[in-house]
């Protein structure tokens, strides 16, 4: 198996996983609990995501996306 497909297939298999956990846990904490549980994966999915997209810009890009981030601010 291609390693990018490998680290796609563990981070589904990991995502799984913690889905089954939260729903396991479903009863046993409060639901404000569950939410930031599934919070945490949903904040974990978007950091996935903006990392991906950076790595796929440009320099100009990166620059242009860091603007009003500390970064590079003229």
């Amino acid at each position: 198996m291609h390693p990018l497909m490998e680290h796609i297939m563990n981070n589904i298999l990991n995502d799984i996983k913690k889905l089954q956990d939260i729903q396991a846990s479903i009863g046993q904490f409060s639901v404000s609990t569950v939410k930031s549980f599934i919070q945490d994966i949903i904040d974990e999915k978007n950091k996935q995501i903006e990392q991906f997209e950076t790595d796929k810009m440009s320099y100009k890009e990166y620059e242009e996306h860091m603007k009003g981030r500390g970064f590079n601010d003229r």
